[in-house]
C-alpha cells in the first residue's frame, strides 16, 4: 500500500509540474485581452464599421489566413482596401510581406492603423518586432523622440487626443477634427529622414503638431498610414469626424466591386492551425484532466505493481552502421549526397580547398587516365552536373560507377 501511495504522489507531482511548465493556461472571458477584430463588439473592435459597410452594400471580408490567400478571397484583383491594425498578435512571415506588397502595388490600398502615438491595452504581448515589420510593409520608420522634460500629470492621465487636417486633400474633405483614444499614456512619434519616396502628410496632432496620417504610393496602389490605431474602432468611430475620414478613405480607394478586408488573421483569428490557440483551448485542458483522472484510478486499482525486468541486449557494430545510414538517408537529399560522393572521390587527385576547383581538376586528371574510358568519365561528369543542379540522381548507379573506377585506379 505504501508503494502504491508513493507512486501516486510522484505521478501527481510530475503531472502537475509538466502542466505548470509547458501548458499555456486558458483565461476566462473577462480576463482575455480584447483584440481589434471585425467580430469584436467591445470598444477596441471593428464590428460597428463592419455592420455599417454591410448596410451600405459594400463587400466586406474577414481575412483569416495569410496574405498570400488575399487574391482568392476577393471579387476583383484591384481596387480593394485592407484594414491592418498593428502591432499584430501573429507577426507576418517574410514571404507574406512580399506577397502583401505585390498585392498593393497592383492597385490596392493598405489602410494601416499603427498604435504608435496611442497606447492600447491589446498591445501588451503583441509583436516585439513591430517597428521592423511596419518599415518592411510601408517603407516608413517611426521613432519615439526622447523626452526633454518630465511629463506632467495631465499628459499622463489624458485618455484622448485630437487630430486635424494639414491642408486640403480629398481624403480630409469635410474633416475638421478626428479623435483618438488612448487608455494608457499617449506617446509621440516622428518619421525618420532618408526615405526613397517622401510620403504626403495629411493630418497632425492638435497639441504637438506631429504628423499622424500619411499617404505613400506603392506602384499602382497606395498605403495610408496612421500612427493612431483607434479612430475607427467601435469606441471612437462615432466621435467628431472619424466616420467622415473613413468614408473619404473608402471613396478614394475603392473601385466598383472592390472589397474592404479586415486583417483578422494576424490578430489571432485564424482558420489554419494555431498552436497557441490550441494549447490555450479550455476543452483541451478538460480532456487532459479526465485522462489524468482515469490514469490515477488505474494506478490506484487492484493491479499488482510488477518489478521491471532487465531486457538489455547488446548490439553489434553493423546495427549502429545501419542506424547511421538510415539517419543520413532520411535527412540528406539524394542530389546533395551524390555531389559529396563525387567530390570525395575526385579529392584524391588534388589537394585544393575549393570544392569547385577540386572537382574541375579531378575531372581533368580522370579524363587523362589511361584506365578510365571516355564513357565512364562522361557519365560521372553528367551525374555531378545533375547533382549540383539539385536534380534527382540514382545513388545505386553512382556507387557502382565509383566502385568500378576505384578498382581501376587501385
Amino acid at each position: 500500500m505504501k508503494e502504491r501511495l508513493l507512486v501516486l504522489a510522484l505521478a501527481a507531482g510530475a503531472l502537475a509540474l509538466f502542466y505548470v511548465l509547458f501548458f499555456p493556461k486558458p483565461r476566462s472571458e473577462s480576463e482575455a485581452t480584447v483584440l481589434p477584430l471585425s467580430n469584436e463588439i467591445r470598444a477596441e473592435g471593428y464590428q460597428a464599421v463592419w455592420q455599417w459597410l454591410q448596410e451600405q452594400r459594400i463587400p466586406v471580408v474577414s481575412l483569416r489566413n495569410r496574405y498570400d490567400h488575399l487574391p482568392a478571397a476577393l471579387h476583383t484583383p484591384t481596387g480593394n482596401v485592407l484594414i491592418m491594425t498593428m502591432p499584430q498578435r501573429v507577426p507576418p512571415r517574410t514571404a507574406e510581406v512580399e506577397k502583401l506588397k505585390t498585392w498593393a502595388e497592383r492597385g490596392n490600398t493598405l489602410l494601416i492603423l499603427a498604435a504608435i502615438e496611442d497606447t492600447q491595452l491589446w498591445m501588451l504581448g503583441a509583436d516585439p518586432l513591430f517597428d521592423d515589420h511596419l518599415e518592411r510593409i510601408t517603407g516608413l520608420r517611426f521613432t519615439n523622440p526622447r523626452q526633454t522634460r518630465n511629463p506632467d500629470l495631465k499628459s499622463l492621465t489624458r485618455t484622448r487626443f485630437e487630430i486635424e487636417p494639414r491642408g486640403a486633400h480629398p481624403l480630409t474633405a469635410g474633416v475638421r477634427q478626428v479623435t483618438a483614444l488612448t487608455p494608457l499614456p499617449a506617446r509621440r512619434a516622428i518619421l525618420n529622414a532618408g526615405l526613397d519616396a517622401v510620403p504626403l502628410e495629411l493630418a497632425v496632432r492638435s497639441d504637438t503638431g506631429d504628423t499622424i496620417l500619411w499617404l505613400t504610393r506603392h506602384g499602382a496602389g497606395q498605403a495610408i498610414v496612421s500612427t493612431a490605431s483607434s479612430p475607427f474602432s467601435n469606441g471612437a468611430v462615432a466621435l467628431t469626424d472619424n466616420a467622415q475620414l473613413l468614408t473619404n478613405i473608402l471613396a478614394w480607394s475603392l473601385t466598383p466591386g472592390g472589397s474592404v478586408i479586415f486583417d483578422d488573421a494576424h490578430q489571432g483569428l485564424t482558420e489554419y492551425y494555431d498552436g497557441t490557440a490550441f494549447f490555450a483551448d479550455v476543452r483541451l485542458h478538460h480532456t487532459l484532466e479526465w485522462i489524468v483522472l482515469l490514469w490515477l484510478v488505474f494506478v490506484l486499482g487492484a493491479l499488482p505493481l510488477r518489478a521491471a525486468r532487465s531486457s538489455w541486449q547488446p548490439l553489434d557494430e553493423t546495427t549502429y552502421i545501419e542506424a547511421s545510414a538510415r539517419y543520413f538517408a532520411a535527412v540528406v537529399s539524394p542530389s546533395e549526397a551524390a555531389q559529396r560522393l563525387i567530390e570525395y572521390f575526385l579529392g584524391r587527385f588534388t589537394q585544393k580547398d575549393s570544392g569547385a576547383e577540386r572537382s574541375a581538376s579531378g575531372f581533368e586528371l580522370l579524363d587523362a587516365h589511361a584506365g578510365i574510358s571516355r564513357r565512364e568519365s562522361t557519365n560521372l561528369h553528367e551525374l555531378y552536373t545533375r547533382a549540383c543542379a539539385g536534380r534527382p540522381v540514382k545513388l545505386v548507379r553512382l556507387q557502382n560507377l565509383l566502385s568500378q573506377m576505384r578498382r581501376i585506379l587501385e
